[in-house]
């Protein structure tokens, strides 16, 4: 062989191990499977969800009632449970009953007593196999009164209840109860009146937000595991004419040991401002008190702390997310929105609600890192409440 062609065969055969072993250096994983988005909602008056797009009933027959939040729907594996409540069949005095759905089959919840229970379901959550929902049970009003024997005997409760169902099994929540003589002393009366917005679990560790509507009993507070911590503190106060302005929350969440609360504190002017707690501390997300501005969901990835919800500009309703307190309009101006659900996966982050379409209609809406996608066509009236993101 010539030397000539030994050169051009020894630099061929660096060519190809080189490129043999570029080959090998670039070679990585699969890509990750797109993610599946799961939005809860309501379109012309029926509940629905929407995975990846496509719609489907929220509870395989239509005109069932729903008080979503946040939290109302949850997905594990192929499964999807959505939290509501539907009429009662067992009695007129308990007109609700709590219900969740797993892929559109209903399960009633019970009472304490294993009857069907009276009252609504507003938020669910998976872990470890578990199914937990949070709602509230309703008691007799007709029997709230009852002969009166002393102060400190325990009477029939009426009204509403925060109640935790792990697996179909109640726990009644503590909440406030008001208690005083009527009718010349001769009855007793105890109302509750507790509303709940919203649950999250944690290993072991069950977190649910909400609160009490009843008057100037009105606040908001949380419970860990069923032990309650109050967060209306200083900012319930009285206000003009038997008036009263108070907090009332929205969403939760913990992370590392703390816990983040989200809702609205009601002001003098009577708009409301955005506010989160964290370990029940206040952190306000606006100052604007003359227009208005409510955190309906909150999410924490790292040290990073996202809320979602509205505020009023230039007369309009603008869907908001606030990330570590900084605000970012999701809709641009003269443009009617709101965000309702908040969730991070991965390095993106989803939020869920609804915004007006113009010339048309309002459309549910979630937005990935900002970029909106609609959900229903313009001509149909829609609104997304809850995201999930596996």
């Amino acid at each position: 062989m010539s030397p000539r062609l030994t050169y051009v065969s020894s630099a061929l055969l660096l060519i190809c191990t080189f490129l043999s072993c570029k080959k090998e250096s670039h070679s990585s994983t699969p890509p990750a499977p797109p993610a599946t988005v799961y939005v809860l909602g309501v379109q012309n008056g029926s509940a629905y969800y929407w995975k990846d797009g496509t719609i489907n009933p929220a509870f395989g027959v239509l005109g069932v009632l729903y008080n979503f939040g946040p939290s109302s729907l949850a997905a594990s594996g192929s499964n999807v449970y959505i939290a509501g409540f539907q009429p009662s069949t067992t009695s007129q005095l308990y007109p609700y009953a709590p219900t969740f759905w797993l892929n559109g089959a209903p399960t009633t919840l019970a009472d304490s007593t294993g009857s069907s229970a009276n009252g609504t379901a507003n938020s669910i959550a998976v872990s470890g196999g578990d199914i937990y929902v949070a709602g509230i049970s309703g008691y007799d009003s007709q029997k709230d009164q009852v002969p009166w024997t002393n102060d400190s005997a325990t009477y029939p409760i009426t009204g509403s209840v925060a109640t935790v169902w792990k697996n179909g099994t109640p726990v009644t929540l503590p909440g406030y109860s008001t208690v005083g003589l009527v009718d010349s002393g001769k009855s007793a009366n105890r109302i509750y009146a507790d509303y709940v917005t919203a649950i999250y679990v944690s290993g072991s560790d069950i977190y649910v937000s909400g609160g009490t509507s009843f008057e100037s009993a009105a606040h908001a507070r949380y419970w860990t595991n069923g032990v309650p911590v109050d967060l209306a503190g200083s900012l319930s106060y009285p206000g003009q004419n038997g008036s009263y302005g108070y907090p009332q929350s929205t969403g939760i969440f913990a992370s590392g040991g703390d816990v983040y609360v989200s809702g609205l504190q009601q002001t003098t002017t009577g708009w409301t401002v955005a506010i989160y707690w964290k370990n029940a501390a206040p952190i306000f997300l606006s100052t604007d008190s003359l227009s208005g501005s409510v955190a309906n969901s909150i999410y924490v990835a790292g040290s990073d702390v996202y809320a979602a919800g509205w505020q009023n500009i230039n007369n309009y309703s603008r869907a908001m997310l606030w990330k570590n307190g900084t605000p970012t309009a999701l809709t641009g101006n003269d443009t009617s929105s709101q965000a309702n659900s908040v969730i991070v996966a991965g390095n993106d982050v989803y939020v869920a609600g609804v915004s007006w379409v113009a010339p048309n209609n309002y459309v549910a809406t979630y937005w990935k890192n900002g970029s909106p996608v609609y959900l229903s066509d313009p001509s149909n009236s829609s609104i997304a409440y809850s995201i999930v993101v596996q």
